[in-house]
């Protein structure tokens, strides 16, 4: 759908020194919640130019978050996370088109606890490298 979504181009060079794909992926959840509350106070600042560009990108990352879904390894998982990113990006697009700030940072409140599940997953599992050093020692 997105060739290369302008959102992610912020992230690329933090993510490209990150070997953690889960950390990479928390970093996303972060940077969508983060244009989301930031949508809410342009929404609020009357600001409309930077809403635009702020919501834009936070919908660039869920777009990107629901299209790298494998929905054959993930199963449950990656529907439920599917919907989960159907309701937020359709929620946004309603606050938005309401310029509703209250509804745009509901929006962010819904991804903060599966932020903090991958969070919780990145810092609990076994890198490849972390496994290396175990077996050498």
């Amino acid at each position: 759908m997105y060739a290369q979504p302008k959102a992610l181009a912020s992230y690329s060079r933090m993510a490209n020194t990150e070997s953690n794909p889960l950390k990479q992926v928390v970093m996303l959840y972060d940077g969508a919640i983060k244009f989301l509350n930031l949508t809410a106070d342009n929404i609020e600042a009357g600001d409309l130019v930077a809403k635009g560009e702020h919501s834009n990108r936070a919908l660039d990352i869920l777009n990107y978050l629901q299209s790298i879904l494998d929905f054959e390894k993930g199963e449950a998982v990656a529907a439920s996370l599917d919907n989960l990113y159907r309701s937020v990006i359709n929620l946004i697009l309603k606050a938005s088109a309401a310029l509703d700030a209250v509804l745009m940072r509901k929006a962010a409140d819904f991804l903060i606890p599966v932020r903090d599940a991958w969070e919780t997953n990145a810092r609990t599992a076994i890198t490849p490298e972390a496994s290396l050093n175990m077996q050498a020692a």
